[in-house]
């Protein structure tokens, strides 16, 4: 099986190329045509950028694409691998595509990427990971993804703004860092919560008949997170938090 997941991670990891291989025909084109000036150097690292991206975001989003489309949970059930080690097969080897990826973009760029920008990757592949299970459309998914993504991003900003309230000294280099873990967990946690105990109770009834738990944690955890972070945020920008 782990050679399966493999070839499949790789092709996601080389239809995940296409954005690096354009670039050279933007640059010619602007050479050629319309002489905006374009560095090639600054494409390249926006190529880079796009490139991990769609592969984080792509890579898990199409985790159980193969058995929804050849209808094969059955089958994958059936082999004598625990839940456990069928997640791993199928995790680990787009997670370290996409590390890989990351490490190229660092030595081709000249520089590492920022600890922000890592994470965010990873908040994009899990958080398409753990929707895969339970959304259908690919179109629903990455409208998904982007919500979670916003929840993420603006809940780094309350947790921040937060601590500064709480007269915390979270000014320091590594504090976005610390607010986006943060926020990271507290998304995260609940979706891979639901993703594991739907996964591990599934078994060969029809796939949308067995979201009961999945869902039931889902959505009110979406809207206990959009909820909050409106209520911090407005509090945070009247300036009224803690009677601050």
């Amino acid at each position: 099986m782990l050679r399966k997941e493999i070839r499949d991670a790789l092709k996601r990891f080389i239809e995940s190329l296409v954005a690096l291989l354009i670039i050279p025909f933007i640059y010619i084109g602007d050479k050629l045509v319309t002489k905006i000036g374009l560095d090639y150097a600054s494409l390249i690292q926006t190529g880079f950028f796009i490139t991990l991206v769609i592969y984080a975001v792509y890579a898990g989003a199409t985790v159980f694409q193969s058995e929804r489309k050849d209808r094969a949970f059955e089958y994958l059930f059936s082999l004598p691998l625990t839940r456990r080690k069928i997640i791993l097969s199928k995790v680990l080897p787009r997670l370290g595509l996409l590390l890989f990826l990351g490490g190229v973009a660092t030595i081709v760029i000249g520089r590492g990427l920022q600890g922000e920008t890592g994470i965010a990757l990873l908040v994009l592949f899990f958080s398409s990971l753990f929707l895969s299970i339970g959304v259908f459309s690919f179109v629903i998914s990455l409208f998904g993804v982007g919500l979670m993504y916003t929840i993420f991003f603006q809940g780094g900003l309350v947790f921040a703004s937060l601590l500064l309230k709480l007269r915390i000294n979270f000014t320091g280099r590594h504090g976005p860092l610390i607010a986006q873990l943060v926020s990271g967990a507290v998304l995260l946690v609940p979706f891979g919560i639901a993703f594991w105990l739907t996964f591990k109770k599934m078994d060969v009834r029809p796939v949308k008949q067995q979201m009961k738990t999945y869902y039931s944690i889902v959505l009110p955890t979406l809207v206990v997170l959009v909820s909050v972070i409106v209520f911090l945020s407005k509090r945070l920008m009247a300036g009224g938090f803690l009677g601050h």
